[in-house]
């Protein structure tokens, strides 16, 4: 397509200019914040608050908050944010023809 440039092509200068390191961290963060905006779809779509949310996991809204802007993600505290919504939290180990359900 004209116009459009290719991940492919702009993933190497990319990681040229910001390193691998800073590269993978930046991935990281959006990723985290992309989990916790859907995590917070789910919980309006539940018809829940967030003070509601924290109440049922025991933790301030300010808490529940930085869960949704992905500034919180351990297993542990999105295991409580998942179970407070009725739902569960599953860690698979991936080994390709292989998994193993270790949390």
């Amino acid at each position: 397509m004209k116009g459009f440039t290719r991940w492919a092509d702009m993933r190497g200068p990319i990681i040229e200019r910001i390193g691998e390191e800073e590269f993978e961290a930046g991935k990281e963060e959006l990723q985290a914040r992309a989990r916790g905006h859907r995590l917070a779809e789910i919980r309006r779509r539940q018809g829940m608050t967030q003070a509601q949310l924290a109440e049922l996991m025991g933790v301030t809204k300010s808490r529940v908050s930085q869960i949704e802007r992905g500034q919180a993600s351990t297993h542990e505290v999105l295991a409580r944010y998942v179970a407070a919504l009725g739902g569960q939290l599953h860690l698979v180990a991936d080994f390709g023809e292989e998994q193993l359900k270790v949390g």
